[in-house]
């Protein structure tokens, strides 16, 4: 088998590193694999910061029957590429699909018929996307390859605990309309920080500070930064957006999860009640830091149930 494993040049996001992280695996395994990059390559395609996971780079794809062309959803469309080998389409982000196909979309969302090309399997890093791909595109095989939060940060969690301070993180690229009005309301002791411009070793040792980290953006897909603040001791609050949807993606506690984030005060109560009483709020969130602790050991099995599926198909 060889796979091939389609990503933006250069990027740096949740979906890359996983894309890279992937490969990493891959190689472990003694499985030839190559990263796809596409875009503007550049001299080195693949960013600094995941240059660890040690990836190898294919210029163009070859079309052999022991090929997979591995294509985040924003890459649907290249499925048709596949004509020997294999599609493996990986669902990293229902949004971004979206997003990226709108204008094409008329009484489907199936725009490139995926649910009726044989050599095309579907995998998803959420439940929202399997949900999604079962209720609009009627696919029933669908296949869970999920991720994992990276070590570095694993590592800060286990041995950077540190006195918690009224902090409240948030990330400035997700529904920063519904937080600001927060911030200009709340009460003068608490420190609120965007997570922009940091080191994933700085966002960690922040993390492992703050009482709080508020999630009211969209949910794409299941999102690593509430995985890695709650893994680093912080209580998540979240609106209910996308995978914030279900129980599984977002395993918090329905009180959690705001309704109406633009009822400031509600969650502005909500905030000052885990701030206030941090030592008992942070028990209601172990549950979400085992699950989120034993990630890296599903994301390997289920590596190796990909490797079954399409040596199968």
């Amino acid at each position: 088998m060889k796979v091939y494993i389609a990503c933006p040049a250069s990027a740096v996001s949740g979906g890359a590193e996983l894309l890279h992280q992937f490969s990493q695996s891959l190689t472990m395994r003694n499985v030839e694999n190559y990263m796809l990059y596409y875009g503007n390559t550049g001299d080195c395609p693949t960013p600094e910061r995941y240059r660890k996971y040690n990836v190898r780079i294919a210029e163009q794809y070859v079309d052999e029957e022991d090929a997979v062309l591995v294509l985040p959803e924003v890459g649907v469309h290249e499925a048709q590429r596949c004509k020997k080998g294999k599609a493996a389409i990986w669902w990293l982000s229902v949004n971004n699909y979206i997003m990226c196909y709108r204008e094409k979309f008329t009484t489907t969302f199936d725009i490139f018929g995926i649910a009726n090309q044989k050599n095309a399997l579907q995998f998803v890093q959420s439940q929202y996307a399997k949900d999604f791909l079962e209720k609009f595109f009627k696919i029933k095989e669908v296949y869970f390859l999920s991720d994992y939060i990276n070590d570095e940060i694993m590592e800060h969690a286990r041995t950077n605990q540190m006195p918690r301070q009224n902090i409240c993180l948030y990330n400035p690229a997700k529904g920063l309309a519904n937080v600001e009005p927060l911030i200009e309301s709340s009460r003068d002791n608490i420190t609120w920080i965007p997570l922009q411009g940091y080191t994933p070793a700085e966002m960690a040792d922040l993390m492992c500070q703050a009482k709080v980290y508020i999630d009211f953006g969209g949910h794409p897909g299941k999102d690593r930064i509430p995985r890695e603040a709650v893994v680093c001791g912080c209580c998540v609050i979240t609106n209910r957006e996308g995978s914030a949807q279900n129980d599984i993606d977002v395993p918090i506690d329905s009180t959690y999860k705001i309704e109406d984030v633009s009822n400031i005060p509600q969650v502005l109560e909500k905030i000052y009640d885990v701030i206030d009483h941090y030592d008992e709020r942070t028990k209601d969130f172990e549950t979400y830091r085992k699950h989120v602790s034993e990630e890296k050991d599903q994301f390997e099995k289920e590596i190796d149930q990909f490797l079954q599926v399409c040596s199968s198909f």
